[in-house]
This record gives C-alpha cells, sequence and structure tokens, in this order.
C-alpha cells in the first residue's frame, strides 16, 4: 500500500460515514440567523413514534441516534453540510447538549472542511412525548468557516478552541508544511494537556509514519484504540500503517475489525482492496473497491485501487478509466499517473506512459 492511500483514510475520518434515510428539519426549527431550504429531492421530516435513525459509537463510546447528513440550501443559495441526530437529553439541558454537540462537531468539521463547505449545522431532535405529539423539537447549531477557523455562529462557547485544540491547530499548520518534527512536538504538548486527545494521538501518529518511526506510530493508535476501541478511523489508519511495511495480515485484521464496527466504511474496505492488490487477490479487490466507490464516489484513491486490480485482470480500458476518474477527483494523486503508465505500457501506448510516469515523479511519487 502506498503512501498516497493516507490522504483518502479522511472520508472514514469522521462518526458520520454514511448517509442515513433522507430527512432534514423537523416542522418546528427553531430559527437560524438563515433561512434555510432543504434540497428538493429531501422532504421536512415530521417525526413518529418510531423515528429512523442509524447508532453511531461516538469515540467517548456514547451512542448518537443519526438521522440525516447530507447538504442544505440557504435561501441566499449558499450551501452547508447538516448533520441531524437524537439527543437523550433535553434541549433545555444546556450543559450536557453542549457537551454532546462539541464532541459531535470535533468530527463532523473535518467532513464540512473536506467537503469544501463554509458553513455546517448540527440539528438535535428531541422525539415528542405524548399519544398526540406529532412534531420533533429542535435547536439548531450553525457554524461558519473564515479563514482557517470555525466558529459557532447560534453559541459562541460551542466549539471555542481550548489549549490541547489550540496546540493541535498549530501542528496541523506545520503538518501541512511539511514539517513533520515541528508538528509532533505540538502534538505531544496537546498530549500532555489531554492524554486521551484523539486528535493529537491520531495525527501525531500519521507524523511518525511519515518520518519512518513505525513503531511510535502503532504505539499512538494502540494507545488510542484503548480508551476509544470503537474509534474506526484509528482501525483504518492502523492498517495503513501496517500495509505500507506489508504487515498484511496485521493490515487486514484491522480492516476487517474497522468494518465489524462500521460495514459501510468507505476507507477500511479501500484499505482492504489495496492490501489484496498487494497478495495478488484482484478479485478480492476489486469487489472491495467497487463497494468503497458506491459509498464514496468522491474517494479517489478508491478508484486507483480499483484501476490497479483491473490491470492485474487485463481490464486495459476500464483500468484507464478509474485512473482517469480518481485524477479527476484528485489531480495531485501521483499514485494514480504511476498506474495509469502501467497501464498505457500494457496496451502499448509507450508516450502516454512516458508522460504519466514524469508527472508522477513531479508530484513526488516513488514505488515502494
Amino acid at each position: 500500500m502506498a503512501t498516497s492511500k493516507k490522504a483518502e483514510v479522511s472520508a472514514c475520518k469522521s462518526i458520520v460515514v454514511a448517509l442515513s434515510a433522507g430527512l432534514i428539519f423537523a416542522g418546528s426549527a427553531e430559527a437560524l440567523p438563515r433561512h434555510i431550504v432543504p434540497e428538493p429531492t429531501l422532504k421536512l421530516h415530521v417525526a413518529s413514534h418510531q423515528p429512523k435513525f442509524t447508532v453511531k459509537l461516538l469515540p467517548s463510546g456514547k451512542k448518537m441516534k443519526l438521522h440525516f447528513v447530507g447538504p442544505l440550501i440557504f435561501a441566499d443559495g449558499d450551501q452547508a453540510l447538516l448533520l441531524s441526530y437524537e439527543s437523550d437529553y433535553k434541549l433545555t439541558d444546556s450543559p450536557k447538549l453542549k457537551k454532546e454537540v462539541e464532541e459531535i462537531w470535533s468530527f463532523f468539521k473535518q467532513d464540512a472542511s473536506l467537503q469544501g463547505y463554509k458553513h455546517a449545522v448540527i440539528t438535535v431532535r428531541e422525539e415528542p412525548e405524548g399519544p398526540n405529539a406529532k412534531t420533533a423539537k429542535v435547536k439548531n447549531f450553525l457554524f461558519e468557516l473564515k479563514g482557517a477557523k470555525w466558529s459557532c455562529l447560534t453559541d459562541p462557547d460551542v466549539g471555542a478552541p481550548t489549549p490541547e485544540e489550540e496546540e493541535c491547530e498549530k501542528a496541523s499548520d506545520y503538518a501541512k508544511d511539511g514539517k513533520f518534527e515541528q508538528a509532533i512536538e505540538h502534538y505531544t504538548k496537546a498530549v500532555a494537556i489531554n492524554p486521551k486527545s484523539i486528535n493529537a494521538l491520531l495525527n501525531r501518529s500519521t507524523a511518525y509514519e511519515t518520518l519512518g518511526n513505525h513503531k511510535k506510530a502503532l504505539e499512538d493508535l494502540t494507545s488510542l484504540l484503548e480508551f476509544s476501541p470503537n474509534y474506526v478511523v484509528a482501525y483504518v489508519n492502523r492498517a495503513w500503517a501496517h500495509g505500507r511495511h506489508k504487515e498484511f495480515a496485521e493490515a487486514l485484521e484491522d480492516c476487517n475489525k474497522a468494518l465489524s464496527i462500521d460495514p459501510k466504511c468507505a476507507a477500511a474496505l479501500n484499505n482492504r482492496a489495496a492490501v489484496y492488490n498487494d497478495l495478488g487477490q484482484y478479485d478480492k479487490s476489486l469487489d472491495d473497491s467497487s463497494k468503497a466507490i458506491d459509498l464514496a464516489p468522491h474517494l479517489a484513491a478508491a478508484y486507483d485501487t480499483r484501476g490497479v486490480a483491473r490491470r492485474h485482470l487485463k481490464q486495459f480500458k476500464l483500468a484507464i478509466d478509474d485512473f482517469d476518474k480518481a485524477l479527476s477527483l484528485n489531480p495531485k494523486l501521483g499514485e494514480a499517473y504511476y498506474n495509469r503508465a502501467q497501464a498505457y505500457k500494457a496496451i502499448g501506448d509507450t508516450t502516454r506512459a512516458t508522460s504519466d510516469e514524469a508527472k508522477a515523479k513531479e508530484l513526488g511519487f516513488k514505488k515502494e
């Protein structure tokens, strides 16, 4: 499994990987600063006494009843990413509710950022009580991205960065610039503040792995899983780390564990498919990568992984189509250029193969 696969792990970096059955706001929604209009394909949700939801586990182990994740449109045409969930707390129980929303937001904001949204909304539902009650009560938390900072417009106290988060943000800035040693220093400060900092341990592990310190990378992920044993992303990232070092049995074990917790985790399916490619089990890889694409059509690495399987199965035209799609989604995916070059070579198109290999090298991709 090559290094460029890591950038795509973010498809599963939060608890909201899968879309639940499509419904948005209840009719009695608390007003937001901006009027929200559902997309035409979605319906307003009038709660019944048997609401439909998907149970998701937060990293703390708390269960969340997820009703919906998807786009919505403001009256002025701007878009936001919406998460609607049902809380066990009353909407009037502000301290507990805010703490719960903050935990959800710490991961949901990664989805919003990665998908390019400038606004996000968390809608907390309180289901109706009594035989005649039909409509849920809701409370909305509206978030806005300015520069590189998210803030909550409806409640400034929610999502305000803690000292731990400030250190993680500094570390992230260094990591974006390729300064992983400095990033590790700040992630380590965050861990000193909070030894159970999921953000710090997860990202420090990636920094260690990038610098070639495989042992410390695994230690961070294992430590994280000790206090958050159902955190899917940690298994996905550990599978990636094992795969880079050809520890295929361990990589498959972690992928399977991730999928036992969340069968719709596209990143886990993609990583398992990549391991199957390394093991020469191309039919299995084709199956897993296709499932990953069905779940996450935006996941560039899954098209690249499927393209590799198809190339080895001598489905060269389909393989090239997959590499084309991967690069349309992520033009900086050097591995896809390299793999497309191999497909072009197989059909005798040396001119395009040479061009793609040069582009892969330009992007810093090296075949491991």
